[in-house]
C-alpha cells in the first residue's frame, strides 16, 4: 500500500497543482475580465468628457465673439449717444430764445403789454414793443 501510495501520489500532487493552476488562472481571467470592463467604462467616460469638453469650448468660443461683437457694438452706440446729447444740448442753446419768444408772443394773444413782456420774459423794451406791433400787423392782416 506503500507502493501505492507513492505511485499515486505524484500523480494527486500533479492533479491537486494542476487544479490549483486552472483555479488561479480562472481567477486571474475573471480578474482581468473586470479590469478590461473598467477600464472600457473609464474610456467610455473620457470619450464622453472630451466630446463634452470640446462642446463647451465651442460654445464658450462664440460666446467670447459675441460679446466682442457687443462690446463693439455698445462702443459705437455709446459714441452716437454722445454726439446726440452733444446736438441736443447745442439745440436747446438756440431754442431757448425761441421758446422766450414764443412765451411772448402767446402772452400778446392774451393782452399782455410791454411792460408784461419786459417783465415776464426778461426781453428788452424795444424787442417786446416789435414783437407786439407784429402781432397787431398779424392780426390785422387776418381779419382782412
Amino acid at each position: 500500500m506503500a507502493e501505492l501510495l507513492l505511485t499515486w501520489l505524484p500523480v494527486a500532487v500533479t492533479v491537486a497543482f494542476a487544479i490549483v493552476t486552472l483555479w488561479r488562472l480562472g481567477a486571474e481571467k475573471r480578474a482581468r475580465e473586470r479590469l478590461e470592463n473598467k477600464l472600457q467604462a473609464m474610456e467610455t467616460v473620457l470619450k464622453s468628457a472630451r466630446q463634452r469638453h470640446d462642446s463647451l469650448a465651442k460654445q464658450f468660443n462664440e460666446l467670447r465673439a459675441g460679446s466682442m461683437g457687443m462690446s463693439k457694438k455698445l462702443a459705437e452706440l455709446s459714441t452716437s449717444v454722445d454726439e446726440l446729447l452733444e446736438k441736443q444740448i447745442e439745440l436747446d442753446m438756440h431754442d431757448s430764445g425761441s421758446r422766450l419768444y414764443s412765451r411772448a408772443s402767446k402772452m400778446v394773444d392774451l393782452g399782455a403789454d410791454v411792460d408784461e413782456l419786459m417783465q415776464e420774459c426778461d426781453l428788452p423794451k424795444a424787442e417786446a414793443e416789435l414783437l407786439l406791433n407784429l402781432r397787431k400787423r398779424q392780426a390785422a392782416n387776418q381779419q382782412r
